[in-house]
């Protein structure tokens, strides 16, 4: 056992998924508050719970994990 969530167990929220997906497109936190009106606050919020439940160490992690497990579309970088 590697210590990793299964992938089949992973599940994010909309919120978190949201983050992410911004995250992807290479906005900031303030810039992903300002997007998703809420707080810089409540981002950093929504991106730690996303780190735990990924068992990643960064939000550049987070985004490679949610990729490739199909939590978040392959070309989510180069969508608006």
């Amino acid at each position: 056992m590697t210590g990793r969530p299964s992938a089949h167990l992973i599940e994010l929220t909309d919120k978190q998924t949201e983050v992410l997906s911004h995250l992807a497109r290479g906005l900031d936190q303030p810039a992903i508050a300002r997007v998703m009106q809420i707080s810089a606050n409540t981002v950093r919020s929504h991106l730690r719970d996303s780190l735990v439940r990924l068992g990643a160490a960064s939000g550049t992690h987070a985004v490679a994990i949610a990729i490739g497990r199909g939590l978040l579309p392959t070309d989510v970088a180069t969508q608006r």
